[in-house]
């Protein structure tokens, strides 16, 4: 399977120990959100597959595909570990 930056990312948020996954935001695109733009907190975050990134949201279960993801931040630091690759049309 050919490597995914993203993806690493993801599972590295879910699996290392020396990260604090609350201090994370994963931001994507969601029809019907204002700007059509969701945050979520990473914690959040329980499964990474091969194409989707999977939340637990209000007791369900989420599928966000990894290609609507656009950044992931540090809450703490403001820094963008995932950037988007073009200005969002608000």
């Amino acid at each position: 399977m050919p490597q995914n930056p993203l993806r690493n990312l993801l599972n590295r948020l879910l699996w290392d120990s020396s990260l604090d996954i609350n201090d994370y935001i994963i931001a994507f695109r969601s029809r019907g959100a204002p700007n059509e733009i969701e945050e979520m907190n990473a914690s959040n975050l329980v499964r990474v597959t091969r194409d989707f990134a999977i939340f637990t949201s209000g007791g369900m279960l989420k599928l966000i595909p990894l290609h609507r993801i656009l950044y992931v931040r540090n809450i703490k630091t403001g820094e963008r570990l995932y950037p988007f690759k073009r200005e969002l049309r608000t």
